[in-house]
């Protein structure tokens, strides 16, 4: 669901010839409500000594962060709404190619819309003591569907970015990987909230760390994914 957009038309400001008409409250709500902090962000962040760079129709900044401000062009006005993009070209998505970024973008806006919350069984009893056994399958259920959501948002991108042999680009094999164990990860988190609060812990949950699957014991850790 896209946030709501606020009109900041009087802070006059132009990129590339066109105003900025709105920004998302998002975007202002991280520059604490201050429309002149927003403004000079805005004006310094698509000025012509920063890094800046087109993906599609869109404009975004390049910073070290890993979320970059978004002008997109407003439909049949000649104007730009700013919002915030959620990944970074220079982290999150460095080894993307320009030619790429545009793809990548759809992605990553389709999985900001769905709730990246890992499900956990303390969610599942506050469920059920909101309201009952219903709730708590209606939570359930809304779980699985965003992780259903979620692979169907992978799998199209897996099959926009493979060459014709059937291979996977080199820059793109490393961030599928990622990708595809960050959604092991949510459905991990799941399948475990759902069994503890049922059936009890099943020996504890193991945790993901930085890619790998860990199970913590009384004198230590292992690590299932070696390096």
């Amino acid at each position: 669901m896209r946030d709501a957009a606020i009109d900041i038309s009087p802070l006059d400001l132009i990129v590339l010839h066109r105003p900025v008409l709105s920004a998302s409250s998002e975007l202002l709500h991280a520059h604490c409500g201050d429309l002149e902090e927003l403004r000079l962000s805005i004006a310094e962040g698509f000025g012509t000594s920063s890094e800046w760079c087109e993906v599609g129709d869109d404009l975004h900044t390049v910073t070290a962060g890993d979320a970059e401000i978004r002008l997109r062009p407003r439909a049949n006005t000649p104007a730009w709404d700013a919002d915030y993009f959620h990944a970074g070209w220079s982290s999150t998505y460095a080894e993307v190619p320009a030619d790429r970024r545009a793809l990548m973008a759809a992605y990553v806006d389709r999985l900001h819309d769905l709730d990246g919350s890992l499900l956990q069984e303390s969610d599942l009893r506050a469920a059920a003591a909101d309201g009952g056994a219903s709730a708590v399958d209606r939570l359930v259920r809304r779980h699985v569907s965003r992780a259903d959501e979620r692979h169907a948002a992978l799998d199209g991108l897996i099959s926009a970015l493979i060459n014709p042999d059937g291979i996977l680009p080199n820059w793109a094999r490393e961030l599928v990987h990622r990708e595809v164990d960050d959604l092991n990860m949510t459905r991990e988190w799941l399948t475990s909230a759902v069994v503890a609060y049922h059936h009890g812990t099943a020996g504890l949950r193991p945790d993901t760390v930085f890619g790998g699957i860990r199970y913590d014991f009384a004198c230590g850790s292992v690590n299932l994914v070696r390096s």
